[in-house]
């Protein structure tokens, strides 16, 4: 079974840096989604716990840096 599945290394390609300007995606308690601006404070970090990378993002609404993953943010503007 195994054999004939594709074994190409298929590697999440992410380009976002430091200093890069965001959206957050969040949803209330209602499930409503809303987005939330923010800044990247860090590099893109690979967690062997988490299995997928992240960024660390200042939010300007709630004025906290939140880890976030690649599903959950959308580059506004980059710094470069």
């Amino acid at each position: 079974m195994d054999e004939s599945r594709d074994r190409t290394n298929n590697n999440i390609i992410w380009d976002i840096f430091e200093g890069d300007l965001v959206k957050v995606k969040k949803y209330n308690l209602n499930g409503v989604l809303y987005y939330e601006s923010g800044i990247v404070v860090s590099d893109k970090i690979d967690d062997q716990i988490l299995l997928f990378p992240y960024v660390n993002i200042y939010v300007f609404k709630s004025g906290i840096v939140e880890r976030h993953l690649p599903n959950t943010v959308e580059i506004i503007s980059s710094k470069t």
